[in-house]
């Protein structure tokens, strides 16, 4: 059977140590409440804030997906009477308004096309105005693979006294990013992505005034309320069910990011294959989609689709047919690009000549 490379932002093949926990676990569980999940809890919820550099951010731990992180902080970390103001250029700004609008949230629209920098003077101005209390905003935007202006935005944030919610899901540790110095209120994580463990355990990390405020919000989201999670976190305990085992697997993923010198580490191994797969497109003549004052992320990159060329033909080919042992499965773009883009991430527990026999597979499709 061949080796099936996973081209796309899910993460599957993660490193040995995290999938070294479920074949032993068996031998060896965890109870959820018992004596021994408490340290463990505490441990790993310690050593995402080390890793993340963020002493006064607390990392609360969900069982759930990325998305499951953006309902919880929406949900958790605004007042139902605080007007957001969506940023959004990209899918999952799209889906922080669809998640905001679930659930009765004023918001106040910036609607852009895919890919466009946000306009700061625009964002100033509607905070300026009072428009808006808070600000929810992408960091890496897998639909275009490009980095939204954060920092920026937290200074007109910080400089306005205003919240910024932050979608990390695709960057946290990948991207660097400091969460105390860009003003960032609260981040929507994931325990799969950058972290390389499995996608059945997520977080968020609260800073500590914005936990302060959240003990007068009514529950909103149920199951998902971080400030009853983090309550319960503090003590050891967790108000609904997290498996042991997920957390044992962070833990493991924690170790292997350290292994690779932490977040900075992580991010020299992913923009060495940004690198050599950047520099194999533009030799097979395939178009790098940029937006102007938008840098490319760390984690993929949208080629266009060349003329003549069908996506899914490209797709199922690099699926289907062998290539030095290997198959490729690759992403389609999404929304509205999805008829100019494919998008191809490097993420996950590869090593680099991976990509080198990948850029000998892409070179038969296009």
């Amino acid at each position: 059977m061949p080796r099936i490379v996973s081209l796309t932002p899910a993460v599957f093949h993660l490193p040995d140590s995290v999938n070294a926990v479920s074949r032993a676990y068996g031998a060896s569980p965890i109870v959820p409440r018992g004596p021994r999940f408490s340290p463990l809890l505490a441990k790993v919820r310690r050593e995402i804030q080390e890793a993340l550099g963020c002493p006064r951010h607390r990392a609360i731990l969900l069982t759930g997906s990325g998305s499951t992180a953006i309902a919880a902080v929406l949900g958790s970390c605004l007042h139902p009477k605080e007007r957001l103001l969506v940023v959004r250029n990209g899918a999952y700004g799209d889906r922080i308004l669809e998640f905001s609008r679930t659930i009765g949230q004023p918001v106040v629209d910036m609607d852009l096309p895919y890919g466009q920098r946000p306009d700061l003077a625009a964002i100033d101005g509607i905070l300026a105005r009072g428009e808006a209390d808070a600000v929810a905003v992408v960091y890496g935007g897998t639909s275009t693979c490009t980095l939204n202006p954060v920092a920026e935005i937290g200074a007109i944030c910080r400089a306005r006294g205003k919240k910024l919610l932050v979608d990390g899901v695709s960057a946290l540790f990948v991207e660097p990013m400091d969460l105390e110095g860009w003003g960032v209120s609260a981040v929507m994580g994931s325990c799969n992505k950058g972290l390389h463990s499995h996608p059945n355990l997520t977080m968020a990390l609260v800073r500590d005034d914005l936990l302060d405020e959240m003990k007068g919000f009514a529950s909103r989201t149920p199951s998902l309320e971080l400030r009853k999670a983090f309550d319960a976190q503090e003590k050891g305990a967790h108000p609904y069910t997290i498996d042991p085992m997920s957390v044992l697997q962070v833990e493991a993923a924690l170790g292997a990011l350290r292994e690779e010198g932490g977040v900075a580490g992580r991010n020299a191994i992913y923009q060495a294959r940004a690198e050599l797969l950047r520099a194999g497109y533009e030799r097979l003549g395939l178009r790098i989609a940029r937006w102007e004052g938008q840098p490319l992320g760390s984690i993929g990159t949208a080629p266009g689709i060349p003329a003549g060329k069908s996506y899914d033909v490209m797709a199922e080919r690099l699926a289907t047919e062998p290539v030095e042992g290997h198959v490729f499965e690759i992403y389609a773009a999404q929304g509205k690009l999805s008829n100019e883009l494919f998008r191809i991430f490097h993420m996950g527990h590869y090593e680099l000549p991976v990509y080198e026999v990948f850029l000998r597979a892409l070179a038969r499709v296009v």
